[in-house]
């Protein structure tokens, strides 16, 4: 999958996510930035511990899997379940920056449509 795809199924498809794949994306990016010693004071509370999934298994399988990887396997789930959820511009096929988008970033192409 390209890199901009996965992008924008990632940032601007969170709705179509299931809680378990926030929670991961969430714990990925908690164990990404360095932020061992937050993590480590967040596991002795439990409050915390369910807000980032460490005790469901699901999130720890699909966590184990690598930030690459886990991305990869939401972003497809996403636009399998929900094939158009893809925004593409009617002149140059590109994909626009959002769902809603009505204008192409590379063409300049409008559209309007009437049931946003």
């Amino acid at each position: 999958m390209e890199s901009e795809l996965k992008k924008y199924l990632l940032e601007q498809c969170r709705d179509w996510m299931l809680k378990e794949e926030i929670k991961v994306l969430m714990r990925l990016g908690l164990t990404e930035h360095g932020e061992t010693v937050t993590r480590k004071n967040a596991l002795v509370e439990y409050k915390m511990e369910l807000l980032y999934g460490f005790q469901d298994k699901k999130v720890n399988d699909l966590a184990s899997l690598g930030k690459t990887l886990a991305e990869e396997r939401i972003a497809k789930r996403i636009l399998k379940d929900n094939p158009n959820i893809l925004n593409n511009c009617s002149n140059c096929g590109k994909l626009a920056r959002t769902p809603k988008a009505q204008q192409c970033r590379y063409c300049g192409n409008k559209w309007f449509n009437k049931k946003l």
